[in-house]
């Protein structure tokens, strides 16, 4: 019966626990699930296909904690625990179908509000009590049959004390295993404890990190392929060893504020497993931000109602729980729309385009005389060659090109290159948490610890930059502020040149904002080691032949024998390939059915990735502008001179780059707008997104 697989010292022991609980389940039908729960490159899938496609949520696993609709009190023999089991199952459509994927549940049920209740489906042995798991069982087949998971906790603080010894608590885990395997669940996943390191277990073995490692490993080595976790306390965090043993990262954000929930989930993303907050107490509009904040930053959420799913009386009645909560939940689990459209590469038709003013007010849903005023503005704007386009709802609008080829001119595109060497990034680190590369990094990871060519660091300082710093400017290396060209050897980029403005940092590391073209060049050293191949290689691999590009090229600088010629960020590309970054961004980071782009970037990108909140040093305009290589041109403010954001939905990402060259998106309007010139210079490039999002039909 597997008792082999543990010391001697529990071996008698174990096997007569075996046997009982097997002679106790030995009349339970096997059933075949029909929802199968697996993970895959850190997503959630459900029968072979991502959780919720095509939504924001997809791959995440949004659930509702539901522990006491199996609930039990021995001390109240009146309560009617099948009635109790009968009313959620009578809601539980309506959870479902407002986006919960998944529920938990617990063999030792929840606080129910009051103290002393005796709720436990195990006997003292760790034998498991038939009459309760018929109730378990009611609920977890409901859900299969309705298409979502059950996370089934094994043990509850103010219950472990029902278990006499360890040994019975060991017991308890195989017997449960047993039981789910007898079962033939296929939608179940395992937590061993409901935070592990209350105050409120016993047991040693449910109180420490080695002990629910300990516990974990026995549950996997008696039935492998079961997914299996613990959870820990409401602070969003879990200790190392415990996140290292689970198959996926079970958190807890009860005590967690909103502005705390983007780092918990940033923490825990360098283990590369799925990161599920079952466990939110929130209500209202508070739970529902909670519950946008999880998903935007790539993990799954799940709400706790108090008041009516875990205190007695218990009431179950759908989304008249919390409305709002569960209009977000849905909102996140719906499908933006189906049939999105992707153009093939250009050597085999590319973009697809119309010209005619009636397809482009009933296809397009743009204003045909306001892109003939932006043409025109385009052509009186400057008097450089240049290729434009501004796409909507998939189509090419407005194609202007002067002296430039749309399509095959891959001249160099300054700092838009920024926001491609970020992306690329991005997914150098999803591929890391995936454990597809080199070395394992998170935005958050001191950047130097990947640029080994800079050591000796010319700056104490430089070790405390972080990745993320060096795509939002905060980093304080050699901000263009100072007049040091962007251009040079990687002596000169790395601080060791002997120039005291590439050598000292420009102020400490998140104090300030300074627009630096040599921290993105460190990024694409970083990038470099994370993927084990130069940048250049790695972008064309990752990022541009999956979404069709087939014209570029890359900057080099040299360096001396100990480091060497190596890409840096800076490149050249067309201004239709241009926007097939753009538009991938847009869909989420999704290309046709694949996920290019780590969404959690795309999110990311969205709102400000720093705090300070000084002007940038060169161009004057609020810090908060750079998020992560991207930038946020509603934000700007038209004060002193600078370029105002007025006219510019809040969603839009830019990232203009010198000679009057444009890269841009705008969700909520569906529309890419892209410019490219080769050349240098200023330009009015947030007149140019405003004219186009004007011209757009939204009525």
């Amino acid at each position: 019966m597997g008792a082999h697989r543990y010391n001697t010292l529990f071996g008698m022991v174990l096997i007569g626990l075996l046997l009982t609980v097997t002679a106790r389940t030995a009349s339970a039908r096997a059933v075949s699930g029909r929802t199968r729960v697996s993970i895959k490159d850190g997503r959630w899938f459900l029968n072979g296909q991502p959780t919720y496609l095509g939504a924001e949520a997809e791959g995440l696993l949004m659930n509702a904690r539901m522990v006491n609709t199996t609930f039990e009190d021995r001390g109240r023999p009146q309560f009617d625990v099948e009635g109790n089991t009968s009313a959620f199952l009578t809601a539980l459509g309506d959870y479902v179908a407002n986006g919960v994927g998944a529920i938990t549940l617990n063999l030792q049920g929840g606080f129910p509000g009051y103290e002393g209740a005796v709720n436990s489906a195990f006997d003292p042995d760790g034998a498991l009590r038939r009459q309760y798991l018929q109730r378990v069982k009611r609920v977890i087949e409901a859900c299969d049959r309705k298409g979502i998971v059950v996370v089934l906790g094994c043990y509850y603080q103010r219950q472990d004390q029902i278990l006499k010894d360890t040994g019975a608590v060991r017991a308890g885990i195989v017997n449960v295993v047993k039981w789910i395997e007898g079962s033939g669940f296929s939608n179940v996943v395992l937590e061993i404890a409901n935070e592990f390191n209350h105050s409120g277990f016993d047991h040693r073995i449910l109180k420490t990190s080695e002990g629910q490692v300990e516990l974990i490993e026995l549950a996997r080595r008696t039935l492998p392929g079961l997914l299996v976790s613990t959870s820990g306390l409401g602070n969003g965090r879990l200790p190392d060893d415990v996140a290292r043993a689970s198959d996926f990262l079970l958190i807890h954000f009860n005590g967690t504020g909103l502005k705390d929930i983007p780092k918990r989930i940033e923490a825990l993303k360098k283990y590369g497993k799925p990161i599920v907050c079952n466990e939110d107490d929130k209500l209202g509009d508070e739970a529902a931000e909670a519950a946008r904040l999880s998903v935007a930053n790539g993990a799954s959420w799940g709400f706790m109602h108090n008041t009516a799913n875990q205190y007695w009386p218990f009431k179950f009645e759908g989304i008249k729980d919390d409305p709002v909560v569960y209009a977000m939940v849905k909102k996140l689990t719906t499908a933006k729309r189906t049939g999105v459209y992707f153009p093939p590469p250009e050597s085999q038709g590319g973009w697809r385009k119309i010209d005619e003013s009636d397809d482009i007010r009933r296809i397009g849903r743009m204003d045909p005389a306001k892109l003939e005023q932006l043409k025109q503005w385009l052509l009186q704007s400057d008097r450089r060659n240049f290729a434009a386009t501004v796409i909507r709802n998939g189509y090419i609008v407005l194609e202007v090109e002067r002296g430039n080829s749309s399509k095959t001119d891959a001249r160099r595109v300054a700092s838009v290159s920024k926001a491609i060497c970020a992306t690329v990034l991005a997914i150098a680190s999803e591929r890391s948490q995936q454990g597809k590369t080199s070395r394992l990094m998170s935005f958050n990871d001191p950047a130097f610890d990947f640029i080994p060519w800079a050591k000796p660091l010319s700056d104490p300082r430089k070790a405390r930059i972080t990745v993320r710093q060096l795509l939002n400017h905060t980093s304080g290396i050699c901000p263009e502020a100072t007049g040091a060209r962007n251009d040079g050897t990687w002596e000169y980029i790395l601080g060791h040149s002997g120039d005291v403005r590439t050598a000292k940092l420009a102020f400490d590391p998140g104090t300030a904002c300074g627009y630096s073209t040599h921290a993105l060049a460190h990024a694409s050293l970083v990038c470099e080691t994370v993927a084990g191949m130069p940048y250049d290689e790695f972008a064309v691999e990752a990022l541009f032949r999956p979404i069709g590009c087939e014209h570029w090229w890359f900057q080099y600088y040299d360096g001396g024998e100990e480091i060497g010629r190596h890409p840096s960020h800076g490149m050249g590309m067309p201004a239709r390939d241009l926007a097939r970054v753009a538009y991938c961004m847009m869909q989420d980071g999704r290309w046709q059915d694949r996920q290019v782009i780590p969404k959690w970037f795309v999110q990311q990108t969205s709102r400000p990735s720093h705090e300070v909140t000084t002007p940038e040093m060169r161009f004057k305009i609020p810090a908060q502008t750079f998020s992560l290589g991207w930038e946020l041109p509603a934000l700007l403010t038209g004060e002193n001179g600078t370029p105002s954001g007025e006219g510019i939905p809040a969603d839009a990402r830019y990232k203009p780059g010198s000679g009057g060259q444009l890269i841009a998106f705008v969700p909520s309007l569906d529309l890419v707008v892209t410019r490219q010139t080769g050349s240098s210079g200023q330009w009015q490039y947030a007149e140019y997104l405003r004219r186009a999002c004007a011209a757009a039909i939204t009525e």
